[in-house]
């Protein structure tokens, strides 16, 4: 039997009846950077009694355990923490001399701590995180694969023996189908694509099977993509897509992006006015506005999951906001970039990503003369 565990949508353990392998990622990315391999024979010598059970069950005479109060454990496991740590806090320290204790004293009860064998091998991986190498710690390669654009391991050297499972973002290879698991679907690397529908629907695109059309620069970690998403502006009220009738050619809706959180949400952002004063929405500081797609009146699907984009909008996400301005900039004579309406700042923030990631510098330098904005 085969365990798995999970941090978001990473893959992060594999435990057998054998041994268990923990992997390590790139903050925020699919990307891996360590694999841990540990033999149960080494976790088992890693138990001992905590200290609060230690002095339970040597605490009577007759060898039965104490019931202790669930205050003291508490007290007992946070005091185990520091004395391991070598960092009793003054609040312990004056709670064991009330005791007729010391620190030096608890130290002595506690029960060894045993640091397992592990093995442990670096990943190296291409531009979009699949693992071409794995290396360890004395530079010696312990596996290598080869793969061609989609993903498919067209060769592989594995001298040490080890189970890498690991494709390209957000994917794990299964072995008994020869499929790709990629959390929402599953992936065939044979054919570049998916032979599990979209679960988002038409949201995804006429195509319901479709990976990144240039996979070589592009990936797909969720199997999902970014959205660009309105309702209805705050300030006018509705209840449907837009502040008034929901057809085309009404302007007045709160548009803003919604992207992938890696953990099976989303994260939004979009522009707002601060709201301060009087006529703030007429041209006034800007503001990050409080959005979520579930709030959406519509989202629409602007851009295969792209972990460059997603980044990048994501930074964008955090950036001070420009003046809000019901006119917006592209409307003025001198275009630069200081105040935007929430349509305004989403288009510019999605375009810019995409240049950046395309490596399109003359493009974004054009747009910057154009709009103002890099």
């Amino acid at each position: 039997m085969t365990w798995y565990g999970w941090e978001g949508d990473r893959l992060t353990t594999i435990q057998t009846g054998q041994s268990r392998v923990q992997t390590v990622y790139a903050p925020g990315s699919f990307t891996p950077l360590v694999r841990i391999e540990t033999d149960n024979a080494e976790l088992e010598k890693t138990q001992h009694r905590s200290l609060a059970e230690k002095l339970s069950q040597e605490g009577s005479e007759d060898g039965q355990a104490v019931q202790l109060p669930a205050a003291l454990t508490a007290m007992l496991d946070r005091l185990e923490g520091e004395l391991r740590r070598n960092a009793v806090s003054e609040e312990s320290r004056a709670w064991l001399a009330g005791c007729g204790l010391t620190a030096e004293q608890m130290a002595g009860q506690l029960e060894p701590e045993y640091t397992p064998q592990r093995k442990i091998h670096l990943y190296h991986c291409d531009q979009r995180g699949l693992p071409l190498a794995l290396i360890t710690p004395d530079n010696t390669v312990a596996w290598r694969g080869e793969y061609d654009e989609w993903g498919n391991l067209s060769g592989e050297e594995n001298p040490a023996d080890l189970e890498q499972v690991i494709r390209l973002p957000g994917q794990q290879y299964d072995e008994e189908s020869g499929l790709y698991y990629n959390r929402h679907r599953y992936y065939n690397p044979g054919q570049g694509r998916y032979i599990t529908q979209d679960p988002i629907g038409l949201a995804g695109g006429w195509n319901f099977y479709t990976y990144p059309l240039d996979p070589v620069h592009n990936s797909d970690p969720l199997g999902l993509e970014t959205f660009k998403c309105i309702k209805p502006l705050h300030s006018l009220g509705g209840t449907g897509e837009k502040s008034g009738p929901d057809i085309w050619g009404n302007p007045l809706y709160h548009q803003y992006l919604c992207v992938s959180d890696g953990k099976g949400g989303h994260i939004c952002g979009g522009q707002d006015q601060r709201g301060e004063y009087k006529f703030d929405g007429l041209w006034g500081p800007g503001k990050a506005s409080n959005d979520t797609k579930e709030g959406a009146g519509r989202c629409d699907s602007v851009e295969d999951d792209n972990t460059c984009i997603e980044t990048c909008l994501k930074q964008k996400f955090k950036e001070i906001r420009p003046r809000y301005s019901v006119l917006p900039d592209r409307f003025t004579i001198i275009k630069l970039g200081l105040f935007k309406n929430c349509q305004d700042w989403a288009d510019d923030s999605l375009e810019t990503c995409k240049m950046k990631c395309s490596n399109n510098n003359i493009g974004r330098f054009i747009r910057f003369i154009l709009t103002g904005v890099m």
